[in-house]
């Protein structure tokens, strides 16, 4: 039988795979004992946004960074260090006062802070950055209106800069077919929600869809090519 609680534990180590290895390990210091070239080898998504990071630091941008995964934070933090960028960081477990902190270093005119580290989930605390003006999705929140929360952060009165939004996806697996999903998520909020219809659309895929989501992209590991 279909269970889709066993499929959701598959899809979320399936989406680890994408983000990088090092979210497998339980050491918390795994990413520290590694070298900054041994850290990007191990992960495309990883080298990929150190080129564009690369790239938007020369331009003199400023990076809101999210990812959903605390543990990928912390890699993402080792990252950060690494290339010794000044930085911040936020997720559920920083206090309020530690979080306030933060915020006001970031924002402060002669900042030095170059990127600031956010989980998905607490782009929706009232938190404003409008002094970033690029934001990067490093993984897709399987709910859409998470991701449209997490950009809102740039987005805020006071910006004077164009916002870039660069959101990370890996071809041929979970993340890309999770993000048409999302897409298909905001049509329905579209035409459902927005227009005050009294259906309501499920946030909950059904066996069968996270069959397929799964199944996306693994012919293609087997491949002779």
């Amino acid at each position: 039988k279909k269970s889709g609680s066993n499929l959701i534990n598959i899809l979320g180590e399936l989406k680890k795979i994408c983000n990088h290895p090092l979210t497998f390990t339980h050491d918390a210091d795994a990413a520290a004992s590694m070298s900054i070239d041994e850290l990007l080898r191990a992960s495309s998504k990883l080298a990929l946004m150190d080129t564009l990071m690369t790239r938007l630091m020369a331009d003199g941008h400023r990076a809101l960074i999210f990812s959903q995964s605390v543990k990928m934070l912390d890699i993402l933090d080792e990252y950060l260090r690494m290339r010794r960028w000044p930085h911040q960081r936020i997720d559920g477990g920083v206090p309020s006062e530690a979080r306030r902190r933060a915020i006001d270093a970031f924002n402060a005119p002669n900042s030095g802070d170059v990127a600031f580290l956010l989980s998905t989930r607490a782009g929706g605390l009232g938190i404003n950055l409008e002094t970033a003006d690029t934001v990067i999705i490093y993984d897709s929140d399987w709910n859409p209106q998470n991701d449209l929360q997490a950009m809102a952060r740039a987005h805020r009165i006071g910006q004077r800069r164009a916002v870039n939004i660069y959101r990370l996806v890996t071809s041929g697996t979970v993340e890309e077919t999770i993000l048409e999903r999302a897409k298909q998520k905001m049509v329905l909020d579209h035409l459902v929600i927005q227009r005050m219809q009294p259906q309501v659309a499920s946030n909950t895929a059904s066996g069968d869809d996270l069959q397929a989501i799964l199944k996306f992209g693994a012919q293609s590991l087997f491949s002779p090519n």
